[in-house]
């Protein structure tokens, strides 16, 4: 790299802190039981993606001018990362935690016949943060199923650039845990993943590593709010894509709020016809825990101004 490019990345690297620093405080949230660090660093992104995602990669020059390209830490071997990430066995009396290594161990609790769920938190997030503590509970409700979160805390940190570079190691480990029970009698029909933020593309990569491994596809991956900054411009192998399961579904929202109550949603070319009555007669889906595959394409809908958020029919215009 050259002098002047690395001029260049310094000068957008203050920009980008900058960015950040005068957009947090002003990041506008109606419950407060459900803020944290991690959703004011995350509402500031939308902010500060356009100025990564803008230019010749320019979120790649980021991370290979300072080592973080997921290249670069393969060189370094910096790929050993099982040590740091735990798989977390939620249950209505508390949670036990495993590494990412000890399948086998799991499988006695859980067996090979069971539905599971695995989540996949964002970032500053961890298996007993916001997302999971928000998701757990009700799917816990659900008879017979098995609810386990992956918990990347020691990876996920205050360094995002390192931390998207993370998601995809972290995204492979997870597809090989997996694969392991896959390979010992799991169905993978009977395997979802939930992944919120980065825990989305994270969900994606695991869904990847799980059909290299096996040569299948699991049942359902559920995209919330996936990451945009320095996931724009990378290729499929690092990110969320539709090819990842049998069924995938992505929900984009305004708020940064989960609230997954069953909305409905109706397919339309864009917000405005949408908004304007356009798309009144077009497929409707349904979102949530209970949602099944059907025509492809982007769905929108209107949400209340209070939990639980959503509408109903009434909701898909």
């Amino acid at each position: 790299m050259s002098g002047w490019q690395r001029q260049r990345v310094i000068l957008s690297l203050h920009r980008l802190i900058l960015l950040a620093g005068v957009y947090a405080p002003i990041v506008p949230h109606k419950d407060s039981s459900k803020f944290s660090l991690g959703s004011i660093m995350e509402a500031a992104l939308p902010a500060i993606h356009p100025i990564v995602a803008a230019g010749s990669n320019r979120c790649e020059a980021f991370k290979s001018f300072f080592g973080l390209t997921y290249e670069q830490m393969q060189e370094k071997n910096f790929t050993s990362f099982r040590d740091s990430l735990n798989i977390d066995h939620i249950t209505k009396n508390g949670n036990i935690k495993y590494n990412i290594t000890a399948h086998k161990r799991l499988e006695r609790f859980v067996g090979t016949s069971r539905d599971i769920v695995v989540l996949v938190h964002g970032f500053l997030e961890s298996s007993d943060g916001v997302m999971v503590n928000g998701l757990a509970p009700a799917l816990l409700k659900q008879p017979g199923l098995v609810v386990l979160a992956l918990d990347g805390r020691k990876l996920i940190n205050l360094e995002y650039f390192r931390s998207s570079t993370y998601a995809r190691f972290m995204g492979e480990n997870l597809g090989t845990f997996l694969s392991e029970l896959i390979k010992d009698g799991h169905n993978p029909s009977k395997i979802t993943l939930i992944g919120h933020s980065l825990g989305a593309h994270i969900a994606g990569i695991a869904g990847k590593r799980v059909h290299e491994v096996t040569g299948k596809l699991l049942s359902r991956i559920a995209g919330l709010d996936p990451a945009g900054p320095c996931f724009s411009n990378v290729s499929l192998a690092g990110r969320l894509d539709p090819g990842d399961a049998e069924y995938v579904d992505v929900i984009h929202t305004n708020g940064g709020m989960l609230g997954l109550l069953e909305p409905v949603a109706r397919k339309c070319g864009n917000w405005t016809m949408f908004k304007s009555g356009l798309c009144s007669k077009n497929e409707v889906a349904f979102m949530g825990f209970g949602s099944k595959e059907g025509p492809p394409g982007t769905y929108y809908l209107n949400t209340g101004s209070s939990l639980p958020y959503g509408l109903g029919p009434a909701g898909s215009g």
